[in-house]
């Protein structure tokens, strides 16, 4: 229960940060302008972690209890050496191996924080990264075994889908052709 309401308010979120964009025709300053290879950057500032847009490898499956199974993320098709990018703005808070990969942590702010693994980092903790700036490399590790990384985003401590930040996830509605 405290999950579905966890979704419902990152979507609600997520919405409403789109239609504060769209209705107030602001853009963004020329430091934070989307980078040439994150030409996907959604409305809300959110990237993929890769260039392009990614392969999903392993979608994420959060379990109905937190101490149950499931998949707290998404694993996305990459090689050992791609560059990995700042999904968000944020200030890197770990960069480090954890148990067996190289793991990195990055605080948005607003509840929002990323996981991002096996990552080489280039950044340390503490720095700050704009969206879009590279952070590491891809890296060897047990989670994917360099085959790809593993994305995950948790909202106020809940895990999240990370796709909902990147793709529009609303329903869509058909309007009649003649008014």
């Amino acid at each position: 229960m405290k999950t579905q309401a966890a979704l419902k308010q990152a979507k609600f979120l997520l919405l409403a940060i789109s239609l504060a964009l769209a209705a107030s025709g602001a853009s963004l300053p020329e430091q934070l302008a989307p980078l040439p290879h994150a030409s996907l950057a959604t409305a809300n500032g959110w990237r993929w972690p890769l260039a392009g847009e990614p392969k999903i490898t392993e979608p994420f499956d959060k379990p109905a209890e937190n101490w149950l199974p499931g998949h707290r993320g998404v694993d996305l098709a990459a090689s050992e050496g791609d560059k990995v990018f700042a999904p968000q703005r944020g200030q890197v808070t770990f960069a480090s191996t954890l148990v067996d990969r190289p793991v990195m942590v990055i605080d948005h702010g607003n509840g929002f924080k990323t996981s991002l693994e096996p990552v080489q980092a280039i950044a340390k903790a503490g720095d700050w990264v704009d969206a879009g700036a590279q952070v590491g490399t891809v890296s060897t590790g047990a989670h994917c075994s360099a085959r790809c990384i593993h994305w995950g985003v948790r909202l106020n401590g809940e895990y999240i889908d990370p796709v909902l930040l990147i793709r529009d996830m609303r329903p869509s509605i058909l309007l009649p052709l003649h008014p």
